[in-house]
């Protein structure tokens, strides 16, 4: 079933405008063909009421059961230098489940803040493309950048993706925890610096097995694992 992104209802309707119009139309579907449509963190099942060149009326036909993550994964993602992976990171970020998504500035990271702001609009409109692809309900958040300096450790677990510290084995954290704050270096890794002055704040290290991850696979192998055990 193919899935669009609405902001407007209109008693029983759905309204879906600009963008998704278009979206709507590249997937020729047919008048009395029924299709999801997200809309303030649910999922209807809808069918086209009535199509103008500007908008499409959807009429609900009925509110589809919503998934929720079974953890609350807070990322704290440092900012790669290319920014185009950025925009890969928060949609797979998106599609696993990520509550909140913080892009970070740390030694090795892209340094320049103003751009990063600049940026923050696509990721959100990538997240809205990623919720359609996954059925996502519920928008991942997508903060203005902080300095590694700045983060505390602030939920029940704590971790830091190490590439210098022996760290704990994803076997061995606690998986029964509600919320996760999750640290991931750019392309470059973390200083030694920086990854002892996380752990001195609470932040545990985090070592994945066997060989060394790209920043945007660290990502997803570290999420999935919370997520699903």
């Amino acid at each position: 079933m193919h899935v669009f992104y609405s902001e407007e209802r209109r008693g029983s309707f759905l309204v879906l405008k600009e963008g998704e119009v278009k979206h709507f139309r590249v997937r020729r579907i047919k008048r009395e063909e029924e299709f999801g449509v997200i809309h303030e963190g649910k999922i209807y099942t809808c069918r086209v009421y009535r199509e103008t060149k500007k908008e499409i009326l959807c009429e609900i036909v009925e509110e589809l059961q919503t998934k929720f993550p079974p953890k609350e994964v807070t990322l704290y993602q440092c900012v790669t230098v290319d920014l185009k992976t950025m925009d890969l990171i928060v949609r797979q970020a998106t599609e696993i489940g990520v509550l909140k998504f913080v892009p970070v500035i740390s030694e090795r990271s892209f340094q320049k803040e103003e751009a990063i702001l600049k940026r923050i609009d696509k990721w959100k409109r990538v997240v809205i493309e990623a919720m359609k692809q996954s059925r996502r309900a519920v928008p991942m958040e997508v903060e203005s950048p902080l300095k590694l300096s700045d983060l505390d450790a602030i939920s029940e677990e704590n971790l830091i993706l190490d590439n210098f510290y022996e760290g704990m084995k994803p076997k061995d954290l606690n998986l029964k925890a509600k919320t996760y704050s999750v640290v991931v270096g750019p392309e470059g890794g973390f200083s030694r610096r920086e990854s002892q002055s996380l752990r001195e704040k609470g932040f545990k290290s985090v070592l994945l097995e066997p060989y060394t991850l790209r920043t945007e696979t660290a990502v997803v192998s570290i999420v999935s694992i919370l997520m699903n055990f």
